[in-house]
């Protein structure tokens, strides 16, 4: 590569990036980058903004890049974000060297409009990091990079599992467990033979012919390293029975297997898989995750959401479907984490028909015998959780990508807000938000942000 193209880098992680990619996308990883600073520095201005972060030294309007806003700020134990942030800004510019989807958009499968999300989170500063990966794995596992990924089948004889496990991932006594082929060479994992699959957002969750595969992913995503932990593999088809006796007006994407390689006689959080059912989309229904309708779209045009007709009448329709099931079962003691990724919503004809919640693992419940301890939770925080990840960001992401004024908008979701115990606080008081910056800082903070209530 040309000298003058790898001056343009500004991190050891962007001179391994742009040194390691093919000459021609290089190039475009080296003119996308940027923007991929912007884009990340706005994150963490609206990080100092909105959280309870330690006090700013320097002035954060400055343009800086930044790793260079985060290492004058000074913070102590610092390092790990200012690792993870370097990581962003490259594997963001690297996702916007992707192409832009020909398909159109309500016809596009569901596989598609998962990798049609290019920028990942909207709002976290870690959008694109994928602390241990490097350009080509971006390229060879990415979503956003629309590849196919084959899934290494490990057979085990000692192992636990769960649920409906299907016959196909059987050879004998031995389990057929799903690897991901990073795990798999990292931890030299023996396999003899290979399941084709499609990354999803969560990029360690895959679609394959029959299911959806939850994988382990010892690397820092986004916010955390993907392990499954013992605990989820022996409950996620509890905790799935349980929400499907209790949660009406959403549909859930099930838990139907969870499985482990056993070593010391426990589940190894580095080799488990959870098997979910695959949805089907009804006859000329589209299902896509809410994040792809307020993506920015590679090109720069509008986000596709804007296409879908009235933007008021789109927004009462949705609102219907989303606000009475969350605010009910949320009066029952359960809190979702329903943010853009976690939920799945049908349109027919570009209308909101149907949605469905996935991902069953960080949901919170009143305390109960019958499910673990780790998903307890009190009512203030089933309320936190809920508003933050469901109004404060996915509903506020909505909001923001539509046409029409806010004022008009969060009145036509209030008056879809039923009459339960939580009405007046979510409609009167300070919404609480994650504080996805500080969460990186202090993985152990029980503080939350604040915003300015919409309603």
């Amino acid at each position: 590569m040309c000298q003058d193209l790898i001056i343009l880098t500004q991190t050891p992680i962007e001179t391994e990036f742009a040194a390691t990619l093919p000459p021609e996308r290089a190039e475009r990883f080296l003119a996308a980058l940027p923007g991929a600073r912007a884009a990340v520095l706005a994150r963490l201005r609206r990080a100092l903004a909105v959280e309870p972060l330690p006090q700013v030294r320097v002035d954060p309007a400055e343009d800086l890049h930044p790793v260079d806003l985060l290492t004058a700020l000074r913070w102590p134990h610092a390092e790990s974000l200012i690792t993870e942030v370097a990581h962003s800004v490259a594997g963001l510019a690297l996702s916007r060297t992707t192409s832009a989807l020909t398909t159109p958009f309500l016809e596009r499968s569901l596989e598609e409009h998962e990798q049609s999300v290019v920028d990942g989170h909207p709002l976290h500063p870690c959008c694109r990091n994928r602390t241990g990966f490097t350009a080509r794995d971006h390229l060879a596992y990415g979503p956003e990079h629309r590849t196919t990924v084959a899934l290494r089948l490990h057979p085990t004889a000692d192992h636990v599992v769960f649920g409906d496990w299907p016959d196909e991932l059987r050879d004998g006594a031995q389990l057929l467990l799903p690897v991901h082929p990073w795990q798999a060479e990292r931890l030299k994992t023996p396999t003899i033979g290979t399941l084709d699959a499609s990354p999803l957002m969560a990029l360690r969750t895959l679609s394959t012919e029959n299911w959806h595969v939850k994988t382990t992913l010892s690397a820092q995503i986004t916010s955390a390293v993907r392990d499954i932990s013992a605990g989820s593999i022996v409950t996620a088809t509890t905790v799935s029975d349980f929400l499907t006796a209790r949660v009406e007006g959403i549909e859930l994407q099930h838990n139907r297997a969870s499985a482990a390689v056993r070593t010391d006689g426990e589940p190894d959080r580095a080799l488990g898989v959870i098997l979910r059912d695959k949805p089907v989309p009804g006859d000329h229904e589209t299902l896509l995750p809410l994040a792809a309708l307020t993506a920015r779209p590679v090109d720069g045009g509008p986000p596709p959401i804007r296409a879908l007709g009235d933007p008021v009448a789109w927004l009462k329709e949705f609102a219907e479907l989303a606000v009475p099931p969350l605010m009910t079962l949320l009066a029952r003691g359960v809190a979702l984490e329903a943010h853009e990724q976690n939920l799945v919503i049908g349109l027919v004809n570009g209308r909101p028909h149907r949605l469905i919640y996935r991902d069953l693992a960080d949901i919170r419940v009143s305390p109960r015998a019958d499910l673990p301890e780790r998903l307890h939770g009190s009512p203030e925080g089933l309320r936190a959780k809920t508003f933050a990840t469901f109004f404060a960001t996915a509903l506020t992401g909505i909001v923001n990508a539509l046409d029409a004024p806010e004022a008009e908008l969060w009145q036509t979701i209030a008056r879809t807000v039923p009459d339960t115990p939580d009405r007046h606080a979510l409609l009167h008081d300070p919404i609480p938000a994650k504080p996805l910056t500080l969460m990186r800082l202090d993985p152990k903070t029980t503080k939350w942000a604040y915003l300015s209530n919409p309603f």
